[in-house]
């Protein structure tokens, strides 16, 4: 495990789907506020949004709840983009 990395928790509110966790690049001193990952919906592509939940173990581990699904792509092909709120 790499020092600047974190484990994020990617939740969801009900147990249609299941919860899962990623390792992401540190960017930044605190955690993102949003993660975005690539997802198909109806047989396109989109956009699960994810919003931080609990940060109480930063920079080890933070979790994300899914707030919804977007039609789009997620920036430069990648699976998980990281965003930061206006105030980072």
């Amino acid at each position: 495990m790499s020092e600047a990395t974190f484990l994020a928790l990617l939740l969801y509110p009900d147990e249609s789907r299941d919860s899962f966790s990623v390792r992401l690049p540190l960017e930044g001193g605190r955690p993102p506020g949003i993660l975005r990952t690539s997802a198909t919906f109806e047989g396109a592509q989109a956009v699960e949004v994810f919003r931080l939940a609990d940060a109480s173990s930063w920079p080890d581990c933070a979790a994300f709840l899914y707030e919804e699904t977007l039609p789009g792509t997620v920036k430069d092909g990648a699976m998980v983009e990281q965003v930061s709120m206006p105030d980072d």
